[in-house]
């Protein structure tokens, strides 16, 4: 039989919207999805739905979408709730891949002296919260929107906390910073800073940092030569994946400023590989506690 026989996928429950930001003028394409009993849904919640935005949307639509329809035979069950994805047109690349090189402009803080067309977060975030945001209650308008957090990996992780720090596109709930990549701009570490001696004494929700065992003490993989993996060890080493994502926990959590943050170090994963861990704890997280 040859590959390309058979019918497309269709998904239910979900949708699928192309948006322009109105302001830069770059395209997106939002994914939304919800649970398959819907009417299940909306009684065990009393039509109050909570949504999570996450960010990387076409390398993590199918996944978020598989664990919230999964999480429906668990016994403590709460609901679930609708998931939107934000991610770009044109997926995937020439190259297959499922990352756009605009996400270097949507989720980094500042422009860079090397890397062109950088430091777009700002813009990339209030498009989320003035036409994104928007969209789903409208999508969604027999029920009301209940809490809403987001996540995002590495260049996505560095995003929302810069989201959590500047409250740009609006505050969310709950924010999921999957390997946030601090070692690229220092500036967060700055908005860290200024958001933990702030004077305001108001919780302002919470944040759930992950990271994997393997970003800062990689292990060599077998089609590795010695000088590739001295190389890559070396980057691992620079980058501090998990020195700071735990400095940034304790600064966070001494502050005060935050309802709860926690931390989890996910023992066998590398900065690809734990995005999927991530994303599966966030979600039992916001949806099922």
């Amino acid at each position: 039989m040859s590959a390309t026989t058979g019918s497309p996928i269709t998904l239910p429950n979900a949708t699928q919207h192309d948006l322009t930001n109105s302001f830069t003028g770059l395209n997106y394409r939002i994914q939304i999805s919800w649970p398959l009993n819907w009417d299940r849904t909306k009684q065990l919640r009393n039509s109050k739905i909570p949504v999570i935005y996450i960010l990387d949307g076409n390398a993590l639509f199918l996944t978020a979408t598989e664990i919230l329809w999964r999480s429906a035979s668990n016994s403590f069950y709460h609901g679930g709730g609708i998931i939107v994805a934000i991610g770009y047109q044109n997926i995937p690349t020439e190259t297959g891949s499922l990352f756009s090189s605009q996400r270097n402009t949507d989720l980094t803080i500042n422009e860079h002296e090397v890397h062109a067309g950088l430091g777009g977060a700002d813009a990339f975030l209030e498009f989320i919260g003035r036409e994104v945001r928007p969209l789903v209650k409208e999508q969604f308008k027999d029920v009301e929107t209940g809490e809403e957090a987001i996540f995002g990996h590495s260049f996505g992780g560095l995003c929302v906390l810069h989201s959590l720090f500047s409250k740009k596109g609006g505050a969310f709930d709950a924010y999921f910073a999957a390997s946030p990549s601090v070692w690229w701009d220092a500036a967060i570490v700055e908005e860290t800073e200024k958001f933990c001696n702030a004077q305001s004494k108001d919780s302002q929700g919470s944040l759930q940092i992950s990271y994997g065992a393997l970003e800062q003490r990689p292990t060599r993989s077998n089609v590795e030569s010695d000088v590739e993996f001295e190389e890559r060890q070396k980057r691992c080493t620079e980058r501090k994946m998990g020195d700071n994502a735990v400095e940034l926990e304790k600064k966070l959590r001494s502050s005060g400023k935050l309802t709860m943050v926690s931390i989890t170090e996910f023992e066998g994963e590398d900065h690809g590989t734990v995005a999927t861990s991530a994303l599966l704890r966030a979600l039992s997280t916001f949806f099922d506690h």
